[in-house]
């Protein structure tokens, strides 16, 4: 059973885990009907935004690297770009800030996303899903 990230237009994204495509296309169809209506998404949440990107993923993908571990020339690696890349103008790490920026290494979100719809996710999704059973809202 398919795990899907709803990307909406501003960049916001959620997980939702439905049956099957077919159960997602009717929750993202009424959702985006509700957007387009400026309806609110429920009775406690502000109005609904339409959704720009849909992938879809065989398992959630905050499930990326439960092990926490790298092979050891990658940790080596990314070590001594971490290291580079922190030292103030003396060669000082802070050592504290070193330790989060080592265990990003295999957290599953991304640090910052290029584009508005990337995923805010590490994990590769299986497929993005067409989103032409959409109404046409003329965006």
């Amino acid at each position: 059973m398919p795990y899907y990230e709803l990307t909406f237009e501003p960049g916001t994204s959620s997980v939702a885990f439905y049956e099957d495509d077919a159960e997602m296309q009717r929750a993202v169809g009424d959702h985006h009907r509700r957007a387009v209506n400026g309806e609110l998404f429920c009775k406690v949440a502000p109005t609904a935004e339409r959704i720009k990107v849909v992938r879809v993923y065989d398992e959630h993908p905050n499930e990326y690297n439960p092990a926490n571990a790298l092979p050891a020339d990658q940790v080596e690696s990314e070590l001594k770009a971490l290291v580079k890349a922190m030292s103030d103008k003396n060669g000082v790490v802070a050592v504290d800030q070193l330790a989060l920026a080592v265990r990003g290494l295999t957290h599953p979100h991304v640090e910052t996303k290029e584009s508005t719809f990337d995923s805010n996710f590490k994990m590769a999704e299986k497929n993005t899903a067409s989103l032409d059973f959409l109404e046409s809202d003329g965006n």
